[in-house]
């Protein structure tokens, strides 16, 4: 993994988010292309084209200069955190940040997307209110959620992996558990049981089956009415430095988050979030022991 977006809009949720890029880059030997986005406003009035192209150059200089001034802010972020050897490149686009952020993820080959979220309470608001919720559902690669609060010291010592048993898990997990940012950590692979059907199914035993010989892995099975509540208490038990799970489609998380028979929990996360949209998943780098599990073999669970 070398190369790393990060979309930024130099408020000070980016720029914290931006540390922990850093960070990673230092640690995986990556280099970081910023990305900052602006829209211009739909204006009419046909019979003013002078005025409305006035307005639109006046805006983008002004977008342009905001954006010169903030690019050495970054320089200095990355100088105070003693990680100014990591190569920076920085671009400005016109246009819809979603839009633009996977566009060129896709188009340089990105390999992983860094950016922070603003204030969002739960899992619930990050995967369903907002903009880095878009992204993960859409982009070419995986996508890295860092919350304002989030706290990062260079190392990540335990990780939680959320899985519903999909075939697509069965490889992002193996990547998982060889990506050069986890080395050496403890990865525990959760699922959270909503329907109490565990005890007579044993789907987690059979799921484990696939993962012998990788000693860094758990698996655990949690019994729960709440998914957002089940993972959050274990977010804290465990000490999770990182939560990670396959993004599969957004009906998927309306599910998860229905509250509908009970009252939504006020819950501040603080844990970054690994996304990896289903659509990326056979974009991560195959190991020769992945082709003897086939991802269709989980299909009987």
């Amino acid at each position: 993994m070398k190369k790393i977006l990060f979309p930024t809009d130099f408020s000070p949720a980016a720029d914290h988010a931006f540390i922990y890029a850093l960070k990673l880059a230092k640690q995986i030997g990556a280099e970081i292309t910023t990305l900052h986005c602006y829209e211009l406003p739909a204006l009419s009035g046909s019979h003013l084209p002078v005025t409305i192209r006035d307005v639109y150059e006046s805006i983008s200089l002004e977008e342009f200069e905001n954006y010169r001034d903030n690019v050495p802010h970054l320089h200095e972020i990355a100088q105070q955190a003693g990680l100014e050897s990591v190569p920076l490149t920085h671009i400005m686009q016109e246009g819809e940040a979603i839009y633009n952020i996977n566009k060129l993820a896709g188009k340089e080959a990105v390999d992983l997307i860094v950016m922070g979220t603003t204030g969002a309470s739960g899992l619930k608001r990050i995967f369903l209110g907002s903009v880095a919720a878009e992204v993960m559902e859409n982009a070419p690669c995986p996508v890295l959620a860092i919350p304002k609060d989030a706290q990062f010291d260079g190392e990540i010592d335990h990780v939680a992996f959320a899985t519903e048993y999909k075939d697509e898990e069965i490889k992002t997990l193996r990547w998982l558990a060889r990506w050069p940012a986890l080395k050496g950590a403890e990865i525990y692979c959760l699922h959270v049981d909503l329907y109490h059907t565990e005890g007579l199914a044993h789907k987690m035993d059979l799921f484990s089956k696939k993962f012998e010989g990788l000693d860094n892995l758990h698996f655990e099975v949690v019994d729960h009415i709440s998914f957002e509540k089940a993972i959050t208490a274990y977010l804290k038990e465990k000490n999770i430095d990182l939560l990670a799970m396959v993004i599969h489609h957004r009906n998927f998380f309306k599910e998860l988050f229905n509250y509908s028979y009970t009252k939504e929990l006020a819950y501040h996360l603080t844990t970054p979030i690994l996304a990896i949209p289903e659509r990326a998943v056979n974009k991560l780098n195959p190991k020769p022991e992945d082709r003897r599990f086939g991802l269709s073999e989980l299909s009987a669970l």
